[in-house]
């Protein structure tokens, strides 16, 4: 038998990409390896008390496409277990509570009249200046002021930006704004105020497909699906090294204590962060290589979840804290995607926190922190009143979380994936594998995708690079 697919991480892209290569052929033999004891990543679940609650939580964007094909195929005998429906989001600022994506009402016309003014003279002016004057756009300050004038930046996207990513927004690469900040168009906003006509584009996708019992059911699902069509998947199964020649991955040394201590290697899909991956080739990586990938930065996240005896704190899904004051970046109400993953008469807040793994509040107690997050209920003035209703708290701390878009990130991940594209039967996928900013919908569409090329075969170095080209839009030409 050919050896086989070995795919790193039981996160959706790894899941995804292991699914689809058994039903396009199947017989195939396909591992998948993750340190983690369950499924799903970021997008699994976890047990506290009576609650079901996710990292995040993680809904899942209805956009008519395979990987909502695949998810409701997954439950097609059961369709009652998905709730589908449209995001109710808002933003906080000032006091205030706005609807997300903005609307004109509440943003211009909401705040002081003097300060609503400012705000269009400074975008009127910004726009004429850099009209008559050409200037580099070089962090995500100089975009945002550019787009936006200093104010409505500042109060918008500068001052959330540097509370979640710990950093100054001028250390940001402007390349965080392609991926983050979609289709918002100031310009638009004046032209509503006008009368004159102008749209609002929702730079996200507003509808949303879940399980009612949780993010993590429906990986579950699909990790079944996966192992009653042969394929295998071992958790708690940390990887070593890769042992590698020239041009080619030979096996794979696992962690002591599994039974099987190495694992030969047709073709490596690798989920995990990039550069962890990189590790894993051992010193034969040159020096330039290994130097770019421990340039590539994380932010890490701590959950914060506080439980109410009520019904419901709000009616939205999730809320962004953007005033400085604010320690907590967002917070979310599971219980608004599905009243089944919460003990009846109960709700949970989970708040969101960035931090670097070692810093102050990483090193926080969970009573510290729960204090932290009760400071910022205080502070929102419809949860404030209902936090005599607060029963208990449960904190995790989750390393390594979200990628940092520093100044160059880009030129080092364009090294790492060079210094891979070497090999003849390695790939890598998923927001993790390919260092974006994306979200678990486009995680499955890049193991769809991929599936697709192994299913027909090794695919060459021009597919590979079709590939790249179509997901590591931060890199210029690639």
């Amino acid at each position: 038998m050919p050896d086989p697919v070995i795919i790193l991480g039981a996160g959706p892209a790894g899941l995804a990409c292991a699914y689809q290569i058994l039903e396009q052929s199947p017989g195939r033999r396909v591992v998948i390896l993750d340190k983690a004891p369950f499924v799903g990543g970021a997008g699994g679940s976890f047990q506290w008390k009576g609650h079901t609650l996710d990292f995040g939580p993680h809904a899942f964007h209805t956009r008519g496409d395979a990987p909502e094909r695949m998810v409701r195929g997954l439950f097609a005998d059961q369709p009652d277990l998905l709730i589908q429906g449209r995001k109710q989001v808002h933003v906080y600022l000032r006091g205030k509570r706005l609807k997300y994506p903005l609307q004109i009402s509440e943003t211009v016309l909401k705040f002081n009249p003097l300060l609503s003014l400012l705000i269009v003279i400074e975008f009127l002016l910004t726009s004429i200046f850099h009209a008559l004057v050409s200037i580099p756009i070089e962090n995500f300050e100089a975009w945002g002021k550019k787009r936006f004038g200093p104010t409505l930046y500042k109060m918008s996207f500068g001052d959330y930006t540097e509370k979640v990513w710990k950093t100054k927004a001028a250390k940001i690469s402007e390349k965080f704004a392609s991926e983050k900040i979609q289709g918002f168009s100031f310009i638009n906003l004046i032209r509503r105020l006008l009368r004159i006509g102008g749209q609002v584009t929702e730079p996200y996708f507003q509808t949303w497909i879940y399980h009612k019992y949780g993010s993590g059911r429906l990986y579950a699902r699909l990790a079944e699906e996966i192992r009653a069509s042969g394929g295998e998947i071992l958790l708690g199964t940390g990887v070593r090294s890769i042992n590698h020649g020239e041009r080619r991955v030979l096996s794979l040394l696992l962690e002591p204590g599994i039974p099987c201590p190495e694992l030969p290697c047709g073709w490596l899909v690798n989920t995990v962060p990039l550069p962890a991956f990189v590790k894993l080739f051992g010193g034969q990586v040159p020096f330039v290589v290994r130097h770019a990938a421990s340039k590539l930065r994380y932010i890490s996240l701590i959950l914060v979840y506080i439980e109410f005896a009520l019904d419901r704190v709000s009616d939205d899904h999730w809320f962004y804290l953007l005033d400085p004051k604010f320690r907590f970046n967002r917070v979310t109400e599971q219980k608004n995607l599905s009243a089944f993953t919460m003990e009846p008469g109960k709700t949970v807040l989970s708040l969101e926190l960035t931090c670097r793994v070692g810093d102050e509040q990483w090193r926080m107690s969970d009573a510290e922190l729960f204090e932290l997050a009760k400071q910022d209920c205080r502070n929102i003035h419809y949860v404030r009143d209902k936090m005599i209703h607060i029963t208990d708290y449960h904190v995790k701390r989750v390393p390594n979380v979200y990628e940092i878009y520093f100044k160059g990130f880009d030129q080092h991940a364009e090294s790492l994936l060079d210094y891979l594209s070497g090999f003849e039967n390695v790939s890598t996928i998923g927001r993790r594998g390919l260092f974006l900013q994306g979200d678990q919908h486009q995680s499955v569409e890049m193991g769809f995708q991929m599936a697709g090329l192994l299913a027909n075969g090794c695919p060459d170095g021009q597919a590979l690079d079709a590939f790249l080209r179509k997901y590591a839009k931060y890199i210029d030409d690639y």
